[in-house]
């Protein structure tokens, strides 16, 4: 359980700098211009985290339940989006409340 929730905390914290931070602003702008459906992935930290947890499975692969390999990992990615965008709302409320 401990390796789901640090591959959360990586899923929002790369979800965070990539969807909201101004770093990685040229790059939202410029991938949406070329492509509106990818430059709203990167846009939308929820969408992110779900993306983001689906690589991280795919590279560390972390089993949480007893199934079928392939649905074991598919729920573990579901879990560790959901813990990851859940984190990620937090760190925008974080930096609003801040006036970031």
């Amino acid at each position: 359980m401990g390796k789901i929730i640090c591959l959360s905390f990586v899923t929002a914290s790369v979800s965070f700098a990539v969807t909201e931070t101004k770093l990685f602003l040229p790059l939202r702008e410029w991938v949406k211009g070329k492509n509106s459906f990818l430059g709203e992935l990167l846009s939308c930290g929820y969408c992110f985290c779900h993306w983001m947890a689906f690589a991280l499975v795919a590279i560390y692969l972390p089993k949480l339940f007893e199934a079928w390999w392939l649905l074991d990992y598919f729920f573990t990615a579901l879990v560790i989006a959901w813990l990851g965008a859940f984190q990620w709302a937090l760190m925008c409320w974080l930096m609003d409340k801040a006036g970031k």
